[in-house]
């Protein structure tokens, strides 16, 4: 009698252990680089680290929060949402149309560049932006960290973006 008690209880643990991993190991988060706008955003791990493809911190992707907008609808998101803010990300002399090539600006834009970002706007749309959307979709990360609650990042950037409609002439 008392032996199979043992093994009753060696069984019950067994199964509870066995329970209590695979819950576990279902709830296990899973890291992202920190968005740089490569491919190597896609790839997941299974634990922090470094990202093997572009060096940047590895982060939970559920805080990963951002929404990513196509260039070609901008435009039409600027003229239904006139309250957006334009943040371009990218240098003084990209904004300026200094450097080679210029992509250009869109109207009613504003600059400050990945480096300099605030915490202000927090609760207004912004759809941030940047050449290539490498810079963009870590200053989307970066504000969705610091509390900024509606984001988008342009995908492709400006070297993208086709239409003219609502850039600064």
């Amino acid at each position: 009698m008392k032996n199979k008690f043992i093994l009753v209880l060696i069984i019950i643990i067994t199964i509870v252990n066995c329970n209590f991993a695979q819950t576990n190991s279902n709830n296990k988060a899973t890291y992202q680089c920190i968005p740089c706008g490569y491919d190597c955003d896609k790839a997941t791990y299974q634990q922090a680290g470094v990202c093997k493809s572009c060096n940047m911190e590895l982060v939970k992707t559920k805080s990963i929060t951002f929404k990513t907008i196509q260039p070609n609808d901008v435009c039409n998101y600027i003229k239904s949402h006139p309250d957006v803010v334009l943040l371009d990300v990218r240098t003084k002399e990209e904004f300026a149309g200094k450097a080679d090539p210029n992509f250009g600006t869109f109207k009613n834009a504003i600059n400050i560049p990945v480096q300099e970002l605030a915490k202000s706007m927090k609760n207004k749309a912004i759809i941030v932006y940047c050449s290539h959307s490498h810079r963009s979709p870590r200053a989307s990360y970066m504000l969705t960290q610091n509390g900024f609650t509606n984001v988008t990042n342009m995908a492709g950037g400006m070297s993208e973006f086709t239409s003219k409609d609502c850039l600064k002439k």
